[in-house]
């Protein structure tokens, strides 16, 4: 979980997460999208692969790893019908 949360203290890694949430893509991709250069892309990607929300498909497209990324939105979800 702190890696999770970790993860996710900065903006740029939270704009990548809702670009690849709607589609896998290239670094490349990425950096054109999100107007980061590749050296923040690299920084902040390195979180999120290490925190498991991030992975490089066979491809070699960047994805969302949505089975952590739902398990933890519903541990969220626990916690805040509690």
């Amino acid at each position: 979980m702190a890696e999770f949360l970790e993860a996710l203290k900065a903006p740029q890694s939270r704009r990548i997460l809702e670009k690849l949430a709607a589609e896998d893509m290239s670094v490349e991709t990425l950096m054109r999208k999100t107007k980061f250069s590749n050296q923040s892309i690299q920084l902040h990607l390195q979180p999120l692969m290490m925190a498991k929300l991030v992975a490089k498909g066979r491809t070699g497209l960047l994805k969302l790893n949505r089975t952590k990324f739902n398990q933890i939105a519903d541990w969220f979800k626990l916690i805040a019908n509690s």
